[in-house]
């Protein structure tokens, strides 16, 4: 009796524990789908992090309202979810954001991070079936400048949520439309998803090396972050990672890691298609109107047409039009901005126009993404005049300038560039600037007025010789001390050839 007492508490013991480890994994189990790091700097040391997860919203016992956050200084927190924020979406997904601020003892670059378990079941392209016991790491590395003399240096802002539906079969596209409200240059490229710190998730394979062949590839635009499956072959969850890189000057100074996730279904569908330019560049002060057209190839279905990027989110921004239901097609959109000085950058701007169906009943229908492309150019100086002196050659030119009296803070002044002989040189609009076209600079900073005429005399000169001028327009991103951290080149003036008197 004793006996058998005994190995019925044993029993007992080995059940409950059973339950415990069952009933503690699925707590620790989050379900994470997709997220990424972001931040921005509110002090010179100080900055307030964002964390965006995209969680299974079914999960309940999973849910998590706060995560333990490494800062990349040796130390670590946990951050509250926001619950004001949190949003539920259809596909059972759940939007939660995490915000927390940290400041670091000195500038430096440094990378913060998260490892968090688990991600969902069954992706595809990850441990597969067994996906669920590997953890879900985000993390960014940046660097803290100098603002008196580097500027600020906020991360990149991610327009475009990483979730996505393809058909299997038919082409995906995709863009991150990343937003940098510095002005730095960005780069994408896709990597393996992590599971710690410079630790890949095992049994990682690419979306086209599931059924690999010809027509399943899937790349990335370095330069406009574009991605492209062409096409999906098995229906499933599939993770990508997409790495966004951040340059200021051509240095390297921060790195966003994005994990994403694209829900592939077996549909008889084809995606909507855009119809519109790619890439343009249009000078400060100027009008953009830009039309698009959508069309939907399948019989019956609507289209509902929705735009993210920079230029509409800025003071003074670009306005974009569409149907604000879901509309048969074909129809139209249309983005206006009326640009100004202050929109004057040394990058392109970027909106991505998405189209989608509503194949599934809802706003989870196949989509189709346009990268648009918009370069905002400081305008040329104009009616440039040469006049020989005794010893030098005045040069003038006209008064007021557009980009003076709308922003004279961004507003450098002219630089003048010389040669000894003539040089034919179209404007162009998207390659502005004289570096590299045969012209060398005399003068910075110009300003000098005198019979309401901008004026600069060049005395470096030798009788009987011939010189050319071109004027240009220099610009700046300034940190919050008025500094000048990046300089932009405008567009050209006309030249002007004058041969010294003998």
């Amino acid at each position: 009796m004793y006996m058998q007492f005994t190995l019925f508490k044993k029993n007992v013991c080995w059940l409950l524990a059973a339950c415990f480890i069952t009933t503690a994994g699925s707590l620790l189990a989050t379900h994470n789908r997709a997220g990424e790091i972001t931040y921005k700097q509110i002090g010179p040391l100080t900055i307030e992090v964002t964390i965006t997860t995209y969680t299974k919203s079914s999960s309940v016992a999973a849910d998590r309202d706060s995560l333990e956050f490494f800062w990349g200084d040796n130390s670590k927190n946990f951050i509250k979810r926001d619950n004001n924020r949190t949003r539920f979406e259809s596909n059972d997904v759940k939007v939660n954001y995490y915000v927390g601020r940290h400041t670091y003892p000195g500038p430096a670059t440094y990378t913060m991070y998260l490892t968090d378990p688990n991600r969902i079941g069954s992706i595809l392209n990850i441990n597969y079936p067994n996906s669920i016991d590997i953890p879900f790491f985000l993390s960014t590395t940046f660097t803290l400048l100098n603002q008196q003399f580097q500027g600020p240096n906020n991360s990149v802002i991610l327009l475009q949520p990483p979730l996505d539906v393809a058909c299997v079969g038919k082409r995906f596209t995709h863009n991150p439309n990343a937003f940098d409200p510095d002005g730095d240059s960005l780069r994408y490229e896709l990597t393996t998803p992590l599971q710690a710190m410079s630790t890949p998730v095992p049994g990682y394979k690419y979306p086209d090396q599931i059924v690999t062949g010809p027509d399943n590839q899937i790349s990335i635009n370095s330069i406009t972050g574009e991605v492209i499956w062409d096409s999906p072959k098995v229906q499933g969850e599939y993770n990508i990672a997409i790495r966004i890189l951040e340059y200021r000057q051509g240095k390297l100074i921060n790195v966003v890691l994005r994990d994403m996730q694209i829900l592939v279904r077996d549909c008889e569908n084809n995606p909507p298609e855009i119809i519109g330019p790619e890439e343009l560049c249009i000078v400060a002060g100027d009008r953009l109107e830009l039309k698009l057209k959508i069309l939907d190839n399948d019989p019956g279905q609507l289209v509902g047409i929705f735009a993210t990027g920079g230029p509409l989110t800025m003071v003074q921004p670009a306005i974009f039009e569409a149907a604000t239901t879901f509309t048969t097609a074909p129809t139209n959109a249309i983005i206006t901005w009326q640009t100004n000085c202050s929109h004057i950058s040394p990058n392109y701007y970027q909106i991505v126009v998405r189209a989608v169906d509503n194949f599934f009943g809802d706003s989870t229908g196949l989509a189709t993404l346009k990268t648009i492309r918009i370069k905002v150019v400081g305008p040329p100086p104009e009616d440039l005049r040469s006049e020989s002196k005794q010893n030098s050659i005045k040069l003038s030119w006209k008064t007021p300038y557009l980009c003076a009296q709308q922003n004279p803070e961004r507003f450098l002044g002219f630089s003048v560039w010389r040669r000894s002989r003539s040089l034919s040189l179209q404007q162009d609009t998207c390659q502005p600037g004289l570096t590299g076209k045969g012209y060398t600079k005399i003068a910075v900073g110009i300003k000098s007025i005198e019979a309401n005429r901008y004026i600069f005399e060049d005395l470096n000169v030798n009788k009987g010789q011939t010189y050319c001028y071109r004027v240009l327009p220099e610009f700046a991103l300034l940190n919050e001390s008025g500094v000048p951290y990046v300089k932009i080149e405008g567009m050209h003036s006309e030249e002007v050839c004058t041969q010294v008197s003998r």
